[in-house]
């Protein structure tokens, strides 16, 4: 008998806690299915998640749970401690368990997860849209398909490829094994429902790590290759923030890579879109609060204040405000024909 663990079960990759003993009985199922929003998997075709069929297996950590509409769901004949893994046989109108064992170990289930990273480092390129939401998600808890995506096309492109790759999970409706946090996101409406399971955000976590190195091995290396003047590095940077903004100015984008550039170095890694829109608004409203006073309009008004005896206060909230709007203005328009941007920098 081969010692290899088992990594996939059906078209699925094995839950890292998934203890070794059900794994194998999974794998030797003729058919295996697997509801797309939990780790559990079924022996029977269609939903059985949703009408099991007589004799139906069932492998989970999740037992006798609370639907969406407050019933029992997946009731067994036996208690199932919580997180244990057990499989169970529907008869009778009742999930019947066969058997049960303990969630894997720490070390095996990083050993799997991290196993998991490596065939997917090794098997695709990851494009800078992959890994920004990956980040994103690695992050956060569960989205709204628009907030994260945000109208941009890269970013959909590359959640249909992690959803693809079973690392993002979305539900566009309710489902007895849904979680709680998902469920609220289609209540409120702002669905589909996007999250990442423990062992995705692991290996999304492990893919990050992998392509920082790669970077900082890039940063080296050009930084070396520049000596001490850092030019080849701020190059670098400066085509990253013209590949955010294409309508940029050309001196706007070397500033912002200048900005940029210590924490880059530091970081050993390129900054993604937030750090890059972050860093415009910063170097822009720094800009505009000098610039704006000047203009006409707002000098005028700026007078009017100051004759009233409205306070300092007032008086640079309201030059600030003008100064938000037109560095808003700034970033809708560098963005062009990609989605919106947005940022806590201006307030």
């Amino acid at each position: 008998m081969s010692s290899e663990p088992v990594l996939k079960l059906g078209d699925w990759d094995r839950p890292a806690g998934l203890p070794d003993s059900l794994a194998a009985e999974v794998a030797n199922w003729h058919c295996v299915v697997k509801n797309p929003v939990a780790a559990s998997f079924y022996s029977k075709p269609g939903t059985p998640w949703t009408r099991p069929a007589e004799g139906c297996l069932r492998v989970s950590n999740r037992w006798n749970t609370r639907t969406g509409a407050g019933e029992s769901g997946f009731v067994t004949d036996r208690p199932v401690a919580d997180g244990e893994w057990a499989m169970a046989r529907f008869e009778g109108g009742m999930w019947r368990v066969q058997s049960a064992a303990p969630a894997n170990g720490r070390a095996a289930a990083e050993a799997l997860r991290q196993a998991r990273a490596d065939r997917l480092v090794a098997s695709r390129r990851w494009t800078r849209s992959d890994l920004d939401l990956l980040q994103s998600l690695v992050d956060g808890e569960v989205f709204g398909e628009a907030d994260l995506v945000a109208g941009d096309e890269a970013r959909m492109r590359s959640l249909r490829s992690l959803v693809k790759l079973h690392l993002a999970i979305e539900a566009a409706e309710d489902d007895a094994e849904l979680p709680d946090a998902a469920r609220d996101v289609l209540q409120r409406g702002a669905g589909p429902a996007v999250w990442m399971d423990e062992d995705a955000k692991a290996v999304g976590a492990a893919i990050l790590a992998w392509h920082a190195r790669k970077q900082a091995r890039a940063v080296a290396r050009a930084g070396r290759a520049a000596g001490d003047s850092g030019d080849a590095l701020k190059l670098s940077i400066a085509d990253a923030v013209r590949k955010a903004f294409p309508g940029m100015p050309k001196e706007v984008a070397a500033a912002t890579a200048a900005r940029l550039a210590p924490g880059v170095g530091k970081l050993g890694r390129m900054p993604n879109l937030q750090a890059i829109v972050d860093a415009v608004a910063e170097i822009r409203l720094e800009r505009w609060r000098q610039a704006v006073a000047s203009e006409p309009e707002v000098a005028e008004r700026l007078t009017a204040m100051q004759v009233r005896g409205d306070p300092n206060r007032a008086r640079k909230r309201f030059r600030d405000q003008r100064a938000v709007e037109r560095v808003e203005g700034e970033l809708r328009d560098w963005r062009g024909d990609l989605g919106p941007v947005s940022t806590r920098r201006l307030g």
